[in-house]
């Protein structure tokens, strides 16, 4: 009997992630990753493509190795210069200097041009923020991406975009 509950448990919790995904969701689907020319010339797509890949690869959709792929995944990051703001009650400051930093993950059909002036425009997308000390935090990126990725996938539908509080990605 326990061997049983044991080998349910994890088609109970895939069950619970699918579960989560609108039902426009393209599960199963092929999907590339496509990456701006920047990101591409920088090297800044090492970071970007393995917590995107993981983060698609957990939503049921399937990497396509070759080019029939139905879906295109982009990812856009940045963050803000800087701004002061007011410190928390237990800080000994009374200011704190923090950036804004983002992450858009977007999902379009692969035949669709989604870079048509240099600037990307999925057709669906979702944007995480995060106030943090550190805008170059390699974790906090790696989580913003997952999150952006799960909201992605629970709010899809052919167009739009949505704004969603990263804060549980800051360091502890």
């Amino acid at each position: 009997m326990d061997l049983r509950l044991i080998a349910l448990l994890p088609l109970a919790l895939a069950s619970a992630v699918l579960a989560q995904q609108s039902t426009e969701f393209p599960t199963n689907q092929k999907f590339i990753i496509q990456l701006t020319s920047s990101q591409f010339a920088s090297g800044f797509g090492e970071y970007l493509v393995p917590p995107l890949l993981k983060a698609f690869e957990k939503t049921g959709m399937v990497y396509a190795y070759d080019s029939e792929a139905d879906f295109a995944a982009t990812i856009e990051t940045g963050a803000d210069v800087g701004k002061w703001y007011e410190a928390d009650d237990a800080a000994d400051v009374a200011k704190v200097w923090l950036y804004e930093r983002f992450v858009t993950v977007g999902l379009s059909p692969a035949e669709i041009d989604i870079e048509p002036h240099g600037k990307l425009t999925p057709s669906f997308s979702v944007t995480v923020r995060l106030v943090t000390p550190d805008q170059d935090r390699v974790d906090e990126l790696n989580c913003l991406i997952a999150l952006a990725t799960r909201e992605l996938a629970a709010r899809y539908r052919a167009k739009g975009h949505f704004w969603v509080n990263g804060s549980g990605c800051a360091r502890k």
